[in-house]
């Protein structure tokens, strides 16, 4: 919609013979920057509001990104023909955008039933599949599971007990073609955020159980806890793969659904065979990686310098000490190095001992608090990007005397040290601020997806989402 406006406005205003070459390139910065901007609005996710709010964030986005085109479009010294697509954009792309998404919305509740899921695992992996399905709102059902631990529930063989598993599933009660599912349901509740559901625990899984369950069910795909499964039970999966079933294992589905790495069901033996973790090796990502953030520090530092010279200022004019606080955080490899930052706390705020910041935190300075708020006080660590400490993109750097705690109490928290640290994280833009073991684990659960599916398009996203939570202060203490 956005190269369409903006091809036709370009061609109704006109001002001088056309340009080809031009016109490409001004699409080339039109499309990515208007696209950008709805993204770090939050306009491409599907439980962003869709009332007046969408309305007023569309006009927001589609503003911001015809700024940064008009400025784009000034540094190159292009003519005015080409800003009056822009303004074309501003107009139709909030309303454009709006009635998509009412379309989009109402035909997709009308046209696309969601897909029935079977889960065979535990009752702790299906209440893992279910928390990880809430974030693609209601595109899945979780219709039953069929269970691998010992101790399945007793066999039901009323009438009554089928049609309740026949309610729950949708349908009406078939007796005699649900016969043999129904001989074992029992119903397993689970937790989904705040809301809790019921699902029907199909009894232990088997070879003909499956088989049964997938064609009452009409299940479209199967999702496995792969490190239980028997050899019986593979070879019926590969027979229902074949047969046009889909078949996922439990940890690749939920890292798709989630974009997270649950520790519940992570293992050694997943963890040496998995795809993924391509950071670790491929030396001309690490590169390319390196040479883009030795670019946009160098380039951030220039213009961020009028506004770290403030900062500077206000912090020695509200209270004597350094401007810069220096601390111990452990990087790449588990080495210490030291991590720079404006400082936002009194002079030693820490003479009880290290300790977790706080909401509220009493020795957060008034200028400190700004600088939170608006995270201008990470804005030195920059340097460290520059002497190869850290990375704009990576697990946010913990400090030495929590990180030997964390490591006795989170498996695998060791991991997220095989990547350089950054300055933001998806960690940080998908989880707010943590100051407990709770918090350390859920967001380890962000670094180490990071570390399994770093690439040049996830830093981008996490580098949008971090201006979006910037725009919208979430996340600091």
């Amino acid at each position: 919609m956005i190269a369409l406006v903006g091809g036709v406005g370009r061609y109704l205003y006109a001002a001088g013979p056309a340009n080809g070459a031009r016109e490409l390139l001004s699409m080339l910065v039109i499309v990515p920057a208007f696209g950008a901007a709805l993204y770090v609005f939050d306009l491409y996710s599907l439980s962003a509001i869709n009332g007046l709010g969408t309305i007023v964030r569309t006009v927001l986005a589609a503003v911001a990104g015809a700024c940064f085109c008009d400025v784009v479009f000034h540094f190159l010294g292009w003519p005015n023909g080409v800003y009056q697509s822009l303004e074309l954009c501003v107009f139709v792309v909030p309303f454009g955008a709006y009635a998509w998404r009412k379309a989009y919305f109402h035909g997709s509740r009308k046209l696309r039933r969601p897909e029935r899921m079977l889960v065979i695992g535990s009752v702790g992996d299906a209440t893992v599949l279910s928390r990880a399905m809430g974030r693609l709102h209601g595109h899945y059902e979780l219709v039953g599971m069929l269970c691998t631990q010992a101790g399945a529930p007793e066999a039901f063989h009323t009438k009554a007990d089928t049609e309740r598993f026949d309610r729950m599933n949708g349908r009406a009660a078939n007796w005699e073609s649900a016969v043999a599912v129904a001989e074992l349901p029992a119903v397993v509740a689970l937790t989904r955020g705040d809301e809790a559901e019921t699902v029907p625990n199909l009894g232990p899984a088997s070879s003909e159980t499956l088989l049964e369950v997938v064609e009452v069910c009409e299940a479209d795909l199967v999702v496995v806890r792969s490190d239980t499964m028997t050899l019986e039970l593979a070879e019926t999966l590969t027979r229902l793969r074949f047969s046009g079933t889909r078949v996922y294992s439990l940890l690749d589905f939920c890292m798709y659904a989630s974009e997270e790495l649950p520790l519940e069901i992570v293992s050694e033996f997943w963890l040496c065979v998995a795809d993924g973790f391509d950071l670790l090796q491929a030396r001309f990502f690490r590169r390319v990686k390196r040479l883009t953030d030795i670019f946009l520090a160098s380039l951030g530092l220039v213009i961020a310098l009028p506004f770290m010279l403030l900062a500077a200022i206000a912090i020695r004019l509200e209270s004597a000490g350094p401007v810069i606080f220096r601390q111990q955080r452990v990087g790449w490899m588990g080495q210490p190095f030291e991590l720079w930052k404006f400082r936002s706390m009194e002079v030693g705020a820490e003479r009880g001992g290290p300790q977790w910041a706080a909401q509220n935190d009493p020795r957060v300075t008034r200028v400190g608090k700004v600088l939170r708020k608006t995270h201008f006080d990470e804005l030195p660590q920059m340097i460290n990007i520059l002497s190869g400490e850290m990375s704009y993109v990576g697990p946010r750097p913990e400090r030495p005397e929590f990180v030997g705690m964390l490591n006795e109490s989170i498996n695998f928290y060791h991991l997220r040290h095989y990547v350089l640290p950054g300055i933001t994280g998806w960690a940080q833009v998908n989880y707010p601020y943590g100051a407990s073991m709770d918090d350390a684990r859920r967001k380890l659960q962000y670094d180490l997806y990071y570390v399994c599916k770093a690439s040049p398009l996830l830093d981008l996203r996490t580098l949008l989402r971090t201006a979006r939570v910037v725009l919208f202060r979430q996340g600091s203490r």
